[in-house]
């Protein structure tokens, strides 16, 4: 009896500790969506939406290669879509916007396309790196394809766009770079966590302080995009 009591308080710390990560690296997302991405967009840098993309697949390899479930990428792409909510509340726009619900579903559609391939692969990144280089290209052009499709007949896109686009022409441009950049950038930040995580301070572990540095990090990511999105970055 004991130890199934033991059992079940370990696995009720690690859900609550893969919620916290699902906040934390979500936030980082949104953060750096609503900062470098604001500025980018702000500079009219080109190919700023593949860019982002691949940082978004980086910020998934990291918590998956710590975390090693992918049931969590989901969760992380909700997180960082929600940030998007901060233009509803700092400039009224409406929540059914297209310039809301886009860039939001843009990131939904990332995250659930590498947690699909991550089930399949989650094992095999550390192993091999052109495994994660084609993982990557995968989460790429798949949530391309996704995110086009909903674009242009669930939201009518091109309406609203400078020059009409169709999805052929989005998929073999934008499509393919998007790719292109999440290759090379999820098996980075897959090694690149795989090695912090083996240098953390043992003080991290502790149970008081990884939840006020994770709160800390969150309130700090919402913070500073409030900030950044007000100055209309």
């Amino acid at each position: 009896m004991k130890e199934v009591n033991q059992k079940r308080l370990g696995n009720l710390h690690f859900s609550v500790r893969l919620i916290i990560g699902i906040l934390v690296f979500g936030s980082i997302w949104g953060f750096l969506e609503a900062t470098l991405g604001g500025f980018l967009h702000m500079v009219v840098f080109p190919n700023k939406g593949a860019i982002m993309s691949g940082i978004g697949v980086a910020i998934m390899a990291s918590a998956l290669a710590i975390y090693r479930k992918p049931v969590m990428l989901p969760g992380i792409g909700i997180v960082a879509a929600s940030f998007k909510l901060l233009d509803v509340w700092l400039f009224s726009l409406p929540i059914g916007s297209i310039h809301i619900i886009n860039p939001a579903m843009a990131i939904v559609f990332e995250s659930l396309a590498f947690g699909l391939v991550a089930i399949i692969i989650t094992n095999r990144i550390a192993r091999n790196a052109f495994i994660g280089i084609g993982a990557g290209a995968l989460v790429g052009i798949i949530s391309a394809i996704a995110w086009v499709y909903f674009a242009i007949y669930v939201m009518n896109a091109p309406a609203y766009a400078r020059v009409v686009f169709t999805a052929g022409e989005f998929i073999t441009n934008q499509g393919v770079l998007q790719a292109a950049f999440s290759a090379i950038f999820l098996p980075l930040g897959y090694l690149a966590s795989e090695k912090l995580a083996a240098r953390t301070p043992p003080l991290l572990s502790r149970r008081p302080v990884y939840f006020a540095v994770s709160a800390s990090a969150v309130m700090f990511c919402w913070g500073i995009s409030a900030l950044a999105i007000a100055a209309e970055l």
